[in-house]
């Protein structure tokens, strides 16, 4: 095998020394990592829907991050419906689909192999990009020089298979924490470049996958990718720090591990919250709690509104909900179809409703 120098984090895993309120983190986060058989078990009957649920977010926001340019209306038709898809960004869309629920269903098994790698980059955009694009990129003289490679046609796979082959020792080892070794992995990945296109894209993807293959459980229920999304300055602004000195050796990867546990621990925290409402919603009627729910929105609200609070209860019982009070006379739809709104004709807590609002023939 070639000798590779390209392992510039993971060669000098020992050179940083974590501070303490990092150990603080690994103690909270490891808390919560702790009880993830009882939140499967808790979930158990609807896991299913959840992580259908959650695979549509993560490919919402990983669209929006890689600025892939579909309309939420396609985006909605492509996921929901089945449609066929029209162009690159849509066939995407859909490969991302298919990807993100292959990690989801096999995350418990995954093993970080080269062959795994190349296969997500030809599974993901075989029909997106050239087949040219779809292979190692070969090291230029710079690259060679620095990598001791000499043979004239050397590509990065020699790179990522030592990278792989040095992570996977790294866990077998369990001298470091599991997201500290993730992210130093990471960080050498994205600077090797090992494909001619998208390795920001794979980057993040196997950042993703190895945290959930890996005790981080959490993002089967709550987006990962939501999540970054929502802080893509902190995520960008710390890769770039990270990157920083990478060619020496120094790479400063705090700042990005601090951002990454604090994802974990917020997202713990939503995911007690569902479970707690989760367990409290079993002990009562689903359609009484639909209810209740109305009760405590705005005078107008739609379906998606109940659907947020209650994202695991069956539309057939919204709808039978919904039925119920329309014929009650306690509310009544403006419009008509999946986005039709609803408004109350009894005065709840919420402020009056002005009845001039209403000029419908239905």
């Amino acid at each position: 095998m070639f000798e590779v120098d390209h392992m510039k984090c993971m060669e000098n895993l020992s050179r940083t020394r974590l501070p303490n309120d990092v150990i603080m983190d690994y103690i909270k986060v490891y808390k919560s990592i702790g009880i993830n058989q009882h939140n499967h078990e808790v979930l158990e009957s609807d896991y299913d829907v959840i992580v259908r649920q959650t695979v549509r977010n993560d490919i919402y926001y990983f669209a929006k991050m890689f600025q892939i340019k579909v309309t939420d209306a396609r985006f909605k038709s492509l996921i929901f419906k089945d449609v066929k898809p029209k162009n690159k960004d849509e066939k995407l869309i859909i490969n991302l689909r298919n990807a993100f629920t292959k990690i989801h269903d096999e995350s418990s098994t995954f093993e970080l192999l080269v062959t795994e790698i190349l296969d997500l980059i030809k599974f993901l955009y075989g029909d997106v990009l050239a087949q040219s694009k779809l292979s190692w990129r070969r090291l230029n003289q710079a690259e060679r020089s620095s990598s001791l490679l000499t043979s004239k046609n050397a590509s990065t796979r020699e790179s990522i298979d030592q990278l792989v082959q040095l992570f996977n020792k790294e866990l077998r080892k369990s001298e470091y924490e599991l997201s500290y070794i993730i992210l130093n992995f990471y960080i050498d990945f994205i600077n090797i470049k090992p494909f001619h296109e998208k390795n920001e894209e794979i980057g993040i993807i196997l950042l993703f996958t190895l945290l959930v293959g890996n005790g981080f459980e959490v993002f089967e229920y709550i987006s990962f990718f939501e999540r970054l999304y929502k802080r893509r300055k902190e995520f960008e602004q710390a890769v770039v720090e990270a990157n920083f000195n990478w060619e020496l050796g120094y790479s400063q990867i705090l700042p990005l591990h601090k951002l990454i546990l604090d994802i974990a621990m917020r997202s713990y925290q939503q995911l007690s919250y569902l479970v707690r409402d989760y367990q409290f919603d079993q002990h009562l009627n689903k359609s009484d709690n639909v209810e209740n729910t109305i009760n405590k929105l705005g005078d107008v609200f739609s379906k998606d509104d109940i659907r947020n609070i209650h994202p695991y209860i069956s539309d057939s019982t919204i709808n039978r909900t919904l039925k119920r009070l329309r014929d009650d006379k306690q509310i009544r739809p403006m419009g008509k179809g999946r986005s039709a709104k609803w408004i109350k004709l009894v005065k709840t807590k919420n402020k009056k409703i002005h009845f001039e609002q209403l000029d419908l023939d239905i």
